[in-house]
């Protein structure tokens, strides 16, 4: 699966954009498409290590029954502190009788 997001970095923060997402999972189950969501976490690397998170995290808005296909064309302004150098970026299905179901994860430093 492919996820295009665009990242700059300005004055103690960071701007990003998440623009969309293709060939990603289609379906979760026989009857229902998935209602994906993106989450990006901002953080010093330690959280994946098990660490408290100390970074900031947003996410987009849920694409009801998209797919594995779908724009968001959203924007997010984080605030940077210097030694929060990673962003984790993940793919959920949102759910509404379960928990979200984590599709996809990437880091990107």
């Amino acid at each position: 699966s492919v996820l295009l997001f665009k990242m700059a970095s300005i004055a103690c923060g960071m701007n990003v954009e998440v623009v969309k997402i293709s060939g990603a999972a289609d379906k979760t189950y026989l009857w229902d498409k998935t209602d994906p969501y993106i989450k990006l976490t901002l953080h010093d690397g330690e959280f994946d290590k098990g660490g408290h998170h100390r970074g900031e995290s947003v996410r987009t808005t849920t694409k009801d029954n998209a797919g594995g296909t779908c724009s968001f064309g959203e924007s997010f302004s984080l605030n940077k502190p210097e030694n929060m150098d990673v962003m984790r970026v993940e793919l959920y299905d949102s759910n509404t009788a379960a928990a979200d179901e984590l599709l996809g994860r990437q880091m990107h430093v």
